[in-house]
């Protein structure tokens, strides 16, 4: 008996010690001094970012479309909307090429995420197709292959995680489901419209994180009771954002995150700025009492509401960068068939940029400040001498076009009042 029992023990160590020596060759082969992807890929235009979410935008299930049939994302778009989620994860750096093979396409996604103590983690994935659609064909994790069925089985447990870090919150098996019957090739991805739209009405609710239709509900109690409150406020955004905010700072100081609690408060106040119900994202929310339809303004402008707040908010959600190209990718179609190019609408959206990537970064200033009731002053700058409902042609003639020096100086001037506000340092 003490013979058996001092063999299973052995057996025991020798496993365990076998399975630390797999798991150190795994790191010491999987982890790279240098990353594959040598540089940061470079900035996205505001025109490439644009492009792709009008093409995602299709998708949307709330959008009627009178026929059905595919819908196409060229290479390029594929490649924006990879860049926008990567800057989602921590360090990391991503690219994807498509190559035709005949009837059916390769495609290699690579991707490059630093470690600590000058390490980096370099993995590649290369997809193929079946009948269902893109299947993942190999995964290689440095200099480590890995067989198809234990490459399979590794990506569907780290998908939901990675997923969740980018922002979606829901069943993987949703965007399964968009994708079966996709076609890859050297000119992107094409989704049957059908599926893809279905897939996306069901995925909807998942891009909000969690516990998030509770405080949607909170925060908007809290606007209709501002909104329904006596004064002299006229319709200035500055009262109801000051009560959002206030209440944000309540509930964090019950145990919220205040992060979480204070892009909650943005998405309510963006969503009633801009004319959407809650209902959008949750269809509960269809029975909640409704907010009172009032025209919020910042310095007496509803536009300036508009930029200040859709632009804080993806700026609290998505990053600075994605705000600022999403911004600048509006007043290019303004020139070329709307309104006409302003930079007004510039300093709202670069203030409100501002204040959604320190909202993002943890400041606890911001919720403060603005719970304490802020002047106009104090959240935009004055527009004075900032042109605006600028033509095309004019804007090129007057500044030289985005990235020309004339262009460069507006925008350094934009900056600089901004700095100068307490809110934004």
């Amino acid at each position: 008996m003490r013979f058996l029992l001092r063999a299973v023990l052995s057996g025991v160590a020798l496993g365990v010690i076998g399975c630390a020596v797999a798991l150190a060759l795994l790191l010491w082969r999987g982890l790279d001094r240098a990353p594959s992807i040598a540089e940061a890929p470079p900035a996205l235009s505001a025109a490439s970012v644009d492009a792709a979410m009008r093409r995602v935008g299709e998708l949307d299930p709330r959008k009627a479309r009178t026929q059905r049939g595919r819908i196409t994302l060229s290479a390029e778009e594929l490649r924006v909307l990879l860049q926008m989620a990567a800057r989602r994860l921590p360090a990391t750096r991503a690219e994807l090429a498509l190559t035709g093979r005949g009837d059916s396409a390769l495609g290699t996604l690579r991707s490059s995420t630093a470690l600590p103590a000058g390490l980096w983690l370099n993995t590649e994935l290369q997809l193929g197709m079946d009948e269902d659609g893109p299947v993942l064909d190999r995964l290689r994790i440095g200099d480590l292959p890995l067989p198809p069925a234990l490459a399979r089985r590794l990506a569907g447990m780290l998908l939901p995680g990675v997923l969740e870090r980018i922002g979606y919150h829901g069943d993987p098996a949703l965007i399964a489901q968009a994708l079966r019957g996709a076609q890859l090739s050297s000119a992107g991805l094409s989704i049957d419209d059908r599926a893809g739209r279905g897939a996306a009405r069901e995925g909807l609710r998942a891009l909000l994180p969690p516990g998030e239709p509770e405080r949607l509900a909170d925060y908007h109690a809290a606007l209709r009771q501002s909104l329904t409150t006596p004064g002299e406020r006229g319709n200035s955004l500055l009262p109801p954002l000051q009560a959002l905010f206030a209440r944000a700072s309540q509930r964090a100081a019950r145990g919220g995150d205040l992060l979480t609690e204070q892009r909650s408060a943005l998405l309510v106040l963006t969503l009633h700025v801009t004319g959407r119900s809650p209902a959008t994202l949750l269809p509960e929310a269809a029975d909640w009492p409704a907010a009172p339809r009032t025209v919020l303004t910042l310095r007496g402008r509803e536009d300036m509401a508009q930029h200040y707040l859709g632009s804080a908010l993806i700026a609290a959600w998505a990053g600075g960068q994605w705000a600022q190209v999403i911004g600048l990718s509006k007043e290019m179609r303004d020139a070329r068939s709307g309104s006409g190019f302003s930079f007004t609408d510039l300093l709202a959206d670069r203030a409100g940029t501002r204040l959604g990537e320190r909202i993002a970064a943890g400041h606890a200033e911001p919720a403060k400040l603005l719970a304490g009731g802020l002047k106009v002053d104090a959240l935009l700058p004055p527009l004075d001498g900032l042109a605006e409902f600028m033509p095309e042609a004019e804007f090129v003639r007057r500044f030289g076009g985005v990235g020309a020096p004339g262009y460069r100086a507006v925008l350094a001037d934009i900056d600089a009042r901004i700095a100068a506000l307490e809110l934004y340092r």
